[in-house]
């Protein structure tokens, strides 16, 4: 894998753009959630953030998500099954998903999108790089684009 991100699937439409965009950051090693929390918090994000699978899962039925970044490689179940499970859940089912992982072990493309990936970043991420993937998915901090900032 390359290192910076490679998109998969386009981001849907939304019809609010008034409030903050919610990110769920779902990332075992606390020390890169503190850091994905801060970043995310500066630029105007409302963030949430869980150490594993399970408990996010249960998160994301109340935090409501627009996007969430998720560690490829967490305790119990991996992040792309963390993800096929939100995918089912009635308010996740158009959220932006961005799969992060420092070993990516020859995951096909092809198994990302069927997971519901929308992209893949490589960890480390310079924090530039992900707020600009953030941005071409459609993820600004007040469901704003760009031109209307």
């Amino acid at each position: 894998m390359q290192a910076g991100c490679e998109a998969y699937v386009p981001p849907p439409r939304r019809a609010d753009q008034s409030a903050k965009s919610r990110i769920l950051v779902v990332e075992d090693q606390k020390h890169i959630a503190r850091f994905l929390e801060y970043l995310l918090l500066r630029e105007g994000y409302e963030v949430a953030v869980e150490h594993d699978a399970e408990r996010a899962i249960e998160r994301a039925s109340t935090f409501a998500p627009d996007a969430c970044l998720i560690d490829h490689v967490l305790p119990g179940i991996s992040g792309l099954d963390m993800l096929r499970i939100l995918r089912t859940k009635t308010n996740c089912a158009h959220l932006i998903a961005i799969i992060l992982s420092a070993h990516w072990f020859g995951q096909s493309d092809e198994v990302l999108r069927e997971a519901g990936a929308n992209a893949q970043c490589a960890k480390p991420i310079a924090p530039t790089t992900l707020i600009r993937k953030l941005h071409e998915l459609g993820v600004f901090p007040s469901r704003r684009t760009v031109q209307e900032k």
